[in-house]
C-alpha cells in the first residue's frame, strides 16, 4: 500500500463511463500492470496525455488492495505519429496486441519495453517500412522468451549451406533432410535473422529488406509463432 512511481508504455486501454478509463501499462521493473485514471478522459484532465495508447510516460500511482489509481502523470514521448499514418497505426496496434498477450501480468520485462519503445521511434520516424519493423521486433521477442536460436537443421543440427523452412512444422531442415512442404530461405532473410539475433537495443532495426524477402520473413515468422508460441491475434489476422 501507498504510492510508488511507475514508467512506462501504454499498451492497452479500456473506457470506463463517461470520464474513467483503465489503461495497461507496461512498465520499468514491474511488467504489466493494470492502472486505473480517474477522469482521463475529460478535456480538461491532466491525466489526458499520458494516458493515450502508444505513450511512453511516468506515473505516480497509489497501491490499493490489488490495483494501481494513478495520482500524478507526465508525458515523455507521445508517439503520435503513429496515428497519422494507417500502416504504422494497424502495426503498432499489432505490436500492442502481440506484447499484452505474450508478457506475464506482474512479471520485469525491461527488455521488451526497451524493444518496444525502439521500436516505436523507428515506426514513426519512418526509417524502415511499418512492417519490417513488426517482423524484426517479433523475431527479436522470440529469442528475449528462448523460443528462436540461429536457424539449423531440426534433424542433424547443420547450419552451413542451404536452409529451408517448413512452415507446418515450424522448423528448418538442412538439404539432405528437408520435407515436401520445404521453402528454401533466401540468402537476405537469413542475413536479416543472423543480425537480429546478434544484436541488442536500437541496432537490431539497422537494415531493410526488398519486398520479397520481407515476404518470406513475414510467411516464416508467422508460421514459426503459430508453432511455438500458440498465440492467435486479431490483428494479425486482420493483416492476413
Amino acid at each position: 500500500m501507498g504510492t510508488e512511481k511507475l514508467s512506462g508504455i501504454v499498451i492497452g486501454e479500456q473506457m470506463k463511463g463517461e470520464s474513467n478509463k483503465q489503461i495497461v501499462l507496461l512498465a520499468k521493473g514491474v511488467g504489466r500492470v493494470i492502472l486505473s485514471a480517474r477522469g482521463a478522459r475529460n478535456a480538461k484532465s491532466k491525466l489526458l496525455a499520458a494516458t493515450q495508447l502508444f505513450c511512453y510516460a511516468d506515473f505516480v500511482v497509489y497501491e490499493g488492495k490489488g490495483f494501481y489509481s494513478i495520482n500524478q502523470a507526465e508525458l515523455q514521448k507521445s508517439f503520435y505519429g503513429l496515428r497519422l499514418d494507417v500502416d504504422k497505426f494497424s502495426e503498432a496496434m499489432y505490436l500492442t496486441e502481440l506484447v499484452n498477450r505474450t508478457c506475464p501480468a506482474g512479471m520485469e520485462q525491461d527488455e521488451v519495453l526497451e524493444l518496444l519503445y525502439y521500436a516505436f521511434s523507428v515506426m514513426e520516424k519512418g526509417t524502415l517500412p511499418p512492417k519490417l519493423v513488426s517482423r524484426i521486433f517479433e523475431l527479436k521477442l522470440l529469442q528475449i522468451n528462448g523460443l528462436f536460436a540461429p536457424e539449423e537443421c531440426h534433424i542433424c543440427g547443420e547450419s552451413e549451406g542451404d536452409i529451408y523452412f517448413d512452415g507446418r512444422l515450424g522448423a528448418f531442415y538442412c538439404e539432405d533432410h528437408k520435407t515436401s512442404n520445404s521453402i528454401f530461405v533466401y540468402d537476405a532473410v537469413r542475413k536479416a535473422f543472423a543480425h537480429v539475433l546478434a544484436k541488442d537495443g536500437k541496432s537490431v532495426f539497422g537494415f531493410n529488406l526488398s519486398e520479397e524477402a520481407l515476404e518470406q520473413l513475414s510467411v516464416i515468422l508467422k508460421n514459426y509463432m503459430d508453432v511455438h508460441m500458440d498465440v492467435r491475434l486479431k490483428s494479425r489476422d486482420f493483416f492476413d
